[in-house]
């Protein structure tokens, strides 16, 4: 954690808007040609991220509304990067896209998301619930 700005992962426009300086894709566009190799890995590396903002919902699977997603707004982080939760549902059932750079450093970590104190973790949910909840 370098103590500048979170960047941010599974942030898609589908599921309403977030304040960032970097315009917000589609879901449905962020779709890779392939599985990773290492799913498996990077989906357990997603769901063992720190919960920043923990939401009570269900929302239908942008794919298939016939399924449903429990918890995907809830906002995890390892330190360096911001998720929803539904992020590792999402890459694990229909390929989405985990973005590059964001991919290497779960690779470097070997997989393992870093313990932070409870001060950074504070930060972090500054940064979370800034992004997360804004008047438009």
């Amino acid at each position: 954690m370098d103590g500048g700005q979170l960047k941010s992962a599974g942030m898609f426009r589908e599921f309403g808007p977030v304040r960032s300086a970097e315009p917000q894709e589609s879901i449905f566009g962020s779709v890779a040609a392939e599985e990773l190799p290492d799913l498996t890995q990077v989906v357990s590396y997603l769901n063992s991220g720190h919960v920043l903002i923990d939401m009570m919902d269900v929302a239908d699977d942008a794919f298939d509304p016939a399924r449903q997603v429990m918890n995907g707004s809830t906002v995890m982080t390892d330190g360096d990067w911001l998720w929803r939760k539904d992020l590792a549902y999402y890459v694990q059932r229909h390929r989405v896209a985990v973005p590059e750079a964001f991919l290497a450093l779960i690779r470097e970590r070997d997989y393992v998301v870093p313990s932070r104190s409870v001060p950074e973790l504070t930060a972090c949910s500054r940064q979370a619930r800034d992004l997360m909840f804004w008047n438009s």
